[in-house]
């Protein structure tokens, strides 16, 4: 049986199935089920759907390979020695049989030819077979080891024969091993538990127990530094051959939590998320970064942003990147690029605190860039920078998914006690991808713990219900878990404000412009300096309104040294005025602005007096006004009739961006869709065989130019003769038509085609066989008709 007949003999659940695991296959739909079988034996789809084998399906792959073709089923499952059960090993086979890696039936298994080089040299962890590790050693080699082995001398490639003979005798290999020291038997022991390739360090034939092995024949030199120990030898020091891969995953140490705990636990890392997105916002608003020339932000400036929202670099560039992957910052366009919020950053703020997390949730689910990366060095040892090109890595959404669905198998509530019983879990299910992308998996479980996807390393309610494609559901359990947003904060004699809860947006806006913010938690805690104060004045705000907002906010009187604080600074604020001249200075202290125009401090503004109480700059006002305060002036700006004024305006915004979605497959997993391209693969099958099997006058006509195909049609014409047309479709299924052929010219052949009303044109490049029908055939249609 070939495979292409395996594949006729496969239902179309089954064949269906194949598409759904192997998408890849359907890209595009194959015409017939003979371009299906070559497509099954591409390399690159092999090797993509053997990495994502667990670790006893891939141990049960890797034993067929050893096995070798036309295995049977009770062969394989003798073969992994107690392992698994032959009920475990049949439910693995079908497994395998279904994901189209093997075919055949359970009394002769076989593998597609491509999958030994995508399992690799070493299937198993066990080297070649002695045979082909001895058919090239020099005899010179090859002599001790024949002595030693107790065979006659011999050349090449007689000698070779003999010793993987004599190797493959069980009982010798068995008093061979018997006579080792306890050094060399260490040294095949390492080896058998793979891989199976050793150093050979340079010395004296005999000095060292891998010398002395590769003189008995038990290691084999493959070239001078390097020995590989053979299959047979390997084999034989296991107890267990194909190693001891159970096919259960590894148990997960739970700690297990009521679920609402976990939900309200998460909620506090929610919160902080919003936060930080906001401070992030404030931040570059007042000072945006600028955009390196290679793209993204420079280390200065994600420094200077971690200090500002008070959290470490890493974090700083997460909360960065995740910003930018649901759109609300972005980068203007500039000669001098920096990066401010967006228009959308506007409207995501009027927003709820549930649909504004599941933004920045569902945008790093979807984003193709890794946070963790930042600041490491890249490919070409340039470091990567935050919103640079070096930290995209396309397979991340599809990491974040296979931790989150490991994290979905654990009952609800509960958590791993520790990291790495999940993780080894993660390199159970995918061990070919294990090595390289465990660390980026932990870095993916400590980003959805400060994104609040997880509490305590559990996946919370609201996240299942996200994950599981329920959005609205989700906002909805999330707002319930969340507590009651507060509107008003207590202010302490030691002037810092503690609000007993998450705070409303409007407070928040009004805190952070008047306060500093010190601690977040259940509870935040934010300090008044004089800074913060002078914050709110050059805001706009004055001070009766500062204290009206303390006052009305806070259910704890307002401190005597709080309301000293904000009248004196009021007093003081404004006695500096600077103006557009460029800017202009003025104050009715002629002492004070005497003392400002000698102060050295601002030297840098080139102050020049032209009147007792009036200076000018060539500055900008803004730049007066910060050089100023940074020498412990308190100024403020004024209009044209002398008013205070702010000179915030609308905050600068970047250009709008597309926010990241959650990337899904190009093929889908709909079962109508799936079975209708199975039908489609059907039907051109149906029409390859037919073309083997109807009785023609004239032959099948290989390719669409032929001056045969041309004769066919424009006998059938002349004849009045009904002909069977196999036509190329534009997506590359192929189609059967029936038809009475009228005309041929322009590239198409004319004619009624059975069944359909009107006549029917067919291009002439696109029939891929024609066939005249027989006369029985032809008079029964007629009938029919």
């Amino acid at each position: 049986m070939s495979l292409t007949e395996w594949l006729r003999a496969r239902t179309d659940a089954e064949l269906a199935e194949l598409l759904r695991r192997r998408p890849d296959l359907a890209l595009p739909a194959p015409p017939d089920l003979a371009t299906l079988a070559g497509r099954l034996a591409v390399r690159t789809s092999v090797q993509r759907a053997v990495d994502g084998l667990d670790a006893f399906l891939l141990r049960i792959l890797e034993a067929l390979v050893l096995c070798g073709p036309e295995t049977s089923l009770d062969e394989l499952a003798g073969a992994l020695h107690g392992t698994a059960t032959l009920e475990q090993t049949e439910h693995a086979v079908a497994d395998l049989t279904a994901t189209g890696l093997i075919w055949g039936d359970a009394a002769a298994l076989n593998v597609l030819p491509t999958v030994p080089d995508s399992l690799g040299r070493y299937p198993a962890g066990l080297g070649r077979p002695a045979a082909a590790l001895v058919a090239h050693l020099p005899d010179t080699v090859l002599a001790p080891v024949l002595r030693n082995l107790g065979l006659p001398p011999a050349s090449q490639p007689r000698a070779g024969r003999s010793v993987a003979e004599a190797l493959g005798d069980p009982a010798r290999v068995a008093a061979l091993l018997d006579e080792l020291e306890p050094a060399e038997r260490d040294v095949l022991t390492r080896l058998a538990a793979g891989p199976p390739l050793g150093g050979l360090r340079s010395a004296a034939a005999g000095e060292t127990p891998a010398h002395r092995l590769v003189t008995r024949g038990l290691l084999v030199p493959i070239d001078a530094q390097s020995v590989e120990l053979p299959r047979e030898i390997g084999l034989a020091l296991r107890e267990h051959p194909m190693g001891e891969v159970g096919p259960e995953p590894p148990n997960v140490e739970l700690t297990v939590r009521e679920p609402a705990e976990l939900d309200r636990a998460g909620t506090t890392a929610v919160l902080e998320t919003i936060r930080l997105v906001d401070a992030l916002a404030l931040a570059w608003t007042v000072q945006p970064p600028a955009q390196l020339r290679s793209g993204g932000v420079g280390v200065r400036d994600l420094r200077r942003t971690a200090r500002e929202l008070g959290v470490d670099e890493p974090t700083a560039a997460l909360i960065a990147e995740v910003a930018a992957a649901a759109g609300l910052v972005n980068a203007t366009h500039g000669v001098e690029p920096v990066y401010l919020p967006t228009p959308d950053y506007d409207v995501w703020l009027r927003r709820d605190t549930a649909t504004r997390w599941s933004d920045i949730a569902l945008a790093w689910l979807g984003m193709t860039r890794q946070p963790s990366l930042v600041s490491q060095r890249g490919d070409r040892d340039r470091l990567i920078t935050v919103l640079g090109p070096d930290a995209e890595r396309g397979t991340i959404p599809a990491l974040r998914q296979q931790v989150f669905e490991a994290l979905a198998q654990l009952p609800p509530g509960s958590a791993p006690r520790q990291r790495d019983g999940l993780l080894s879990r993660l390199s159970w299910q995918a061990p070919r991808r294990a090595s390289g992308q465990r660390p980026l998996a932990e870095a993916v479980l400590a980003e959805a713990d400060l994104l609040g996807f997880t509490a305590a390393g559990g996946l919370t309610g609201y996240s299942r219900t996200l994950l599981a494609g329920s959005r609205a559901v989700a906002e909805q359990v999330l707002t319930s878990a969340l507590p009651e947003p507060v509107d008003y904060f207590l202010v302490q004699p030691d002037l810092t404000v503690v609000v007993p809860g998450p705070p409303t947006p409007e407070l928040a806006r009004d805190l952070a412009v008047a306060a500093d913010l010190e601690s977040t938690g259940g509870a935040s805690v934010y300090r008044v300096t004089e800074a913060s104060l002078r914050r709110a004045l050059d805001s706009g705000r004055s001070a009766s309104e500062l204290a009206a907002f303390l006052s009305e906010r806070s259910r704890t009187p307002i401190p005597q040294s709080m309301q000293y604080l904000i009248d004196d600074l009021s007093r003081r604020h404004g006695a500096l005025r600077s103006g557009a001249a460029s800017a202009y200075l003025r104050c009715d202290d002629e002492s004070l602005l005497t003392r400002v125009v000698t102060d050295r401090n601002v030297a840098v503004l080139q102050l020049r007096r032209l009147a007792p109480t009036v200076v000018v700059t060539t500055a900008p006002v803004a730049r007066v006004l910060d050089v100023l305060r940074q020498a412990g002036y308190a100024p403020a700006a004024e209009a044209a009739d002398g008013e205070v004024v702010s000179l915030s305006g609308d905050a600068p915004r970047a250009p709008s961006r597309q926010p990241v979605r959650t990337v899904r497959s190009r093929t889908t997993n709909n079962s109508s869709q799936l079975g209708e391209i199975v039908t489609r693969i059907r039907s051109g099958d149906a029409l390859t065989e037919l073309s083997r099997t109807v009785p023609t006058i004239a032959q099948q006509i290989p390719g669409v130019t032929s001056a045969a195909t041309m004769g066919v049609l424009r006998d059938a014409i002349r004849d009045a003769r009904r002909i069977m047309l196999g036509v190329a479709e534009p997506d590359g299924t192929t189609t059967r038509h029936t038809m009475l052929p009228i005309s041929m010219g322009g590239g198409f052949v004319r004619g009624q085609e059975t069944g359909a009303t009107g006549l029917r044109s067919f291009p002439l490049h696109r029939i891929t066989a024609v066939h005249v029908m027989a006369q029985a055939d032809d008079q029964g249609d007629e009938e029919d008709e």
